[in-house]
């Protein structure tokens, strides 16, 4: 009967994308849902006729259930229409008010594996090596991260086996990453780093000092050290012999006086 009276121009699509879903790589074990655009205009043209025959909308085709189009991947009819050349915008500077602004909900440094396009969908796939910020979605590093486009282009573009720090969102719901438009893309540099984790209010620990250049190397023998040690001792003994040559100069002294003082007593006895 919907089909019928075309009570929308995009039930059609939504029925068919609900009941035989697009399959792809990386749904194992899902299809790829339309998205809830799609459900709200089918929804909008056709309850009214549904519900003049007393007929409610279906449980199983609830809207907002599906995902939104720039916050997760799901298909709309654009799809299946020819593709375009890409064109992205141009990206703008990393600065912490653009930052702030986008609440990106990660950020990664990673390798560019692969870039595949499954109609309107794009799938990055990312070799991670470090994990600057996550979000709820689980990231590890030396694992492969997917980056999920709900376009065939992808903005900013990436090249194969070149290094990014990538900032983009989530899709928490589904557990995946996304890279939508207003994702940033940086060639990778360690003063990018520095400064999202002080915008993020993290402190960087100091480099941990090597206490190799504070220790002497171990001599082989005792032989390089025998000098010092003897040149040590020499000046002990020296100085000790000074102190004792003092001592005996001063008791000789008092002897002499004591001597002098008794002749002069028995003389004058």
């Amino acid at each position: 009967l919907l089909g019928w009276t075309k009570c929308s121009d995009q039930l059609e699509f939504f029925l068919c994308s609900m009941y035989v879903p697009i399959c792809t790589v990386g749904f194992a074990n899902e299809a790829i849902p339309p998205c809830r655009s799609v459900c709200e205009a089918a929804r909008l043209g056709c309850e009214p006729l549904l519900a003049k025959f007393n007929i409610p909308w279906p449980t199983n085709l609830q809207c907002h259930t599906l995902p939104v189009y720039d916050r997760g991947v799901c298909i709309t009819p654009q799809a299946i229409i020819a593709s375009v050349p890409c064109e992205c915008r141009q990206q703008r500077p990393l600065r912490q008010g653009l930052y702030t602004k986008l609440h990106f909900d990660y950020v990664l440094r990673g390798s560019v594996k692969s870039v595949d396009t499954y109609g309107e969908l794009t799938l990055t796939t990312v070799l991670v090596k470090e994990v600057v910020k996550a979000g709820r979605v689980l990231v590890l590093t030396a694992t492969d991260a997917y980056l999920w486009t709900n376009r065939s282009c992808i903005c900013p573009p990436l090249s194969i086996n070149q290094d990014y720090l990538l900032l983009g969102w989530e899709d928490f719901t589904n557990s995946r990453l996304l890279y939508l438009d207003g994702s940033v893309a940086l060639p990778y540099k360690k003063k990018y780093v520095r400064k999202i984790l002080k915008w993020e209010g993290v402190t960087m620990p100091p480099p941990t000092p090597s206490l190799q250049p504070l220790l002497a190397p171990l001599p082989s023998t005792l032989g390089p050290l025998q000098p010092r040690i003897q040149m040590g001792n020499h000046k002990k003994k020296r100085k000790r012999r000074r102190k004792n040559n003092q001592l005996k100069k001063q008791i000789n002294k008092q002897r002499r006086k004591e001597r002098r003082r008794s002749k002069t007593e028995r003389e004058a006895l």
